[in-house]
């Protein structure tokens, strides 16, 4: 069994994936000028989620951390 597991569909039907613990697992939508990353990372044998505003297609600028998920809340950088 995966550690991490995710699932995206556009118009050419649905894919998955999988991370180990020591992968990870990372997803990235976006737009032409805004988008939103999600990775998901083992830290100390929890799960952890980081999720980022990116840039889009149009431009590039670096990523944003905006917040971090744990089983124990939720922590703005």
């Amino acid at each position: 069994m995966s550690r991490f597991y995710a699932s995206i569909q556009g118009s050419r039907g649905e894919v998955t994936r999988c991370g180990s613990a020591t992968s990870g697992i990372t997803g990235h939508v976006h737009g032409w000028d805004l988008g939103i990353r999600v990775e998901g990372v083992e830290v100390d044998g929890r799960d952890e989620f980081r999720v980022y505003r990116t840039s889009g297609s149009n431009e590039s600028a670096p990523d944003v951390l905006l917040f971090t998920v744990t089983d124990t809340g939720q922590r703005v950088p």
